[in-house]
C-alpha cells in the first residue's frame, strides 16, 4: 500500500467544513519516546506490593496495562461463576486489576516530564502549527492522559500570532460576596456553559483533571506556582486521584464515561462530529487520526465513526504500512465503513504519520 503525506491529506480535506482530530497514544510517544511506550512504564512500574500482578504480565508476555487489567476483570468473574468456592480468589483478582489502574497512574506521574521546559520549544511550535490545522475550524480529542496537549495548547497562549484559540470547557466560577462580585481561585469545569466553545476534548480524562465531588477542578501552574506534575504526585500522595479511564475493555470504559458528566459530555460531542447532521445527509466534515491503534478497547470511541455519517477518514500510519501493526490498523479502520448505506459511504484515506512533523523534523 502506497501512502500520501500530510499535506497531500490536508488539500485531499479542503473540501470539508471541518476538519476534526483525534490523537492517540503515538501523539506522545512522537514526543518522548522513552517514557510513553507501555514498554517504558512497564519497566518503571513499582510492583514491588503486588508480586503477583507482575507475575500477570509475565504469565499474558505483555507489557499492556489495559490487556492485563482486561484479563483479570474477565477471569476473576468467570471463576466465581464457574465455583463459588472460589469466591476469595475471585475477588482478589478483580481488586488486583483495580490496583493496576492505581500503578499506572502512579507511573505515568512519576515518569512524566517534570514541567513544559523539559520540552523544547521547537517541538511546541511544530505541535502548534499541526493543530493550527484543525483547532481553527474543528474540535481535537485525545484519549490520552498526559500533558502534552495541554501544555502546547498553554504554549501557545503567550504567542499573540497563534491561530490556535483552544477551549477545554473549564473556567472560574463568578459569585457574589457581600454585595462584590469574586472569582473563584480554582478553575473548574463550566458544563453546557461553554459547550459549544469546547474545542479541546480529553476523552479519557488526564493527569491535571480531578474530581472535588461538587466540581470537577483542573490543576493549573498559574494558581500555586507548582508544576502540574508535581500537583498531580502530591495528590496521588494523599490518595487523591485524576479523573482516568484506564478500564480493560470498551464496556468497562463506556461504563465510567457514563457516570462521569465531564466525560460523557466530551463523548457525546465527539459523537456529534461523527454524525453531525440531523437531516439525514451525509456530515460535511472528515476526521484525521494520529497515534490511535484502532484497538479494541476503544471500540467505543470506533463505533462512533462505523455509525455515524461523517464522510471521510484519514489514518496516520508510522512506518511501513505492511508491518502487522498498521495492518491491523488498516484492516480495523476499513471495517468501520462496512456497514454503511451507499448515502453515507465513509471514505477512507491512510497517509504517512511521520510526513505530519507534528513535534519537528526528526534528524
Amino acid at each position: 500500500m502506497d501512502l500520501i503525506n500530510f499535506q497531500q491529506a490536508l488539500n485531499n480535506a479542503q473540501v470539508y467544513k471541518q476538519r476534526h482530530l483525534l490523537l492517540g497514544n503515538g501523539f506522545s510517544i512522537a514526543c518522548v519516546p522513552t517514557i510513553f511506550t507501555y514498554q517504558s512504564l512497564f519497566n518503571e512500574a513499582d510492583f514491588k506490593d503486588s508480586p503477583q500482578i507482575k507475575k500477570a504480565f509475565e504469565i499474558l508476555k505483555t507489557t499492556d496495562f489495559e490487556l492485563v487489567i482486561q484479563a483479570l476483570e474477565q477471569s476473576g468473574k468467570l471463576l466465581e461463576g464457574y465455583d463459588n468456592t472460589q469466591s476469595k480468589l475471585a475477588s482478589q483478582m478483580l481488586a488486583d486489576a483495580e490496583i493496576i489502574k492505581d500503578i499506572l497512574i502512579q507511573t505515568i506521574a512519576n515518569n512524566h516530564p517534570g514541567s513544559p521546559a523539559d520540552i523544547p520549544d521547537a517541538k511546541f511550535n511544530a505541535c502548534s502549527n499541526f493543530l493550527s490545522n484543525f483547532i481553527t475550524s474543528g474540535k481535537v480529542y485525545t484519549l490520552n492522559y498526559d500533558l502534552l496537549l495541554y501544555w502546547t495548547l498553554m504554549f501557545n497562549m503567550n504567542n499573540q500570532q497563534s491561530k490556535i484559540l483552544p477551549c477545554d470547557g473549564f473556567g472560574r466560577d463568578t459569585f457574589i460576596n457581600s454585595g462584590e462580585v469574586e472569582v473563584s481561585d480554582y478553575v473548574t469545569w463550566q458544563g453546557t456553559s461553554k459547550a459549544k466553545e469546547q474545542n479541546v476534548h480529553y476523552l479519557h480524562g488526564a493527569l491535571h483533571l480531578f474530581d472535588a465531588g461538587r466540581d470537577l477542578q483542573k490543576y493549573t501552574w498559574i494558581d500555586t506556582g507548582v508544576p502540574l506534575v508535581d500537583q498531580t504526585r502530591l495528590a496521588l500522595q494523599v490518595d487523591k486521584f485524576p479523573i482516568f479511564v484506564s478500564e480493560g475493555n470498551c464496556d468497562s470504559k463506556m461504563d465510567k464515561i457514563t457516570h462521569s458528566a465531564y466525560l460523557y459530555h466530551n463523548f457525546k460531542s465527539f459523537s456529534g462530529i461523527c454524525s453531525g447532521t440531523y437531516f439525514k445527509k451525509p456530515a460535511s466534515s472528515c476526521l484525521f487520526t494520529y497515534g490511535v491503534s484502532f484497538a479494541e478497547n476503544d471500540n467505543h470511541i470506533l463505533e462512533c465513526i462505523s455509525k455515524g455519517t461523517i464522510q471521510h477518514l484519514f489514518v496516520g500510519l508510522y512506518g511501513n504500512p505492511e508491518t502487522d501493526s498498521n495492518q491491523q490498523i488498516i484492516k480495523k479502520a476499513l471495517e468501520l465503513g462496512k456497514y454503511r448505506s451507499e448515502i453515507f459511504k465513509l471514505k477512507t484515506t491512510f497517509y504517512d504519520a511521520e510526513s505530519a512533523n507534528v513535534w519537528g523534523k526528526t534528524t
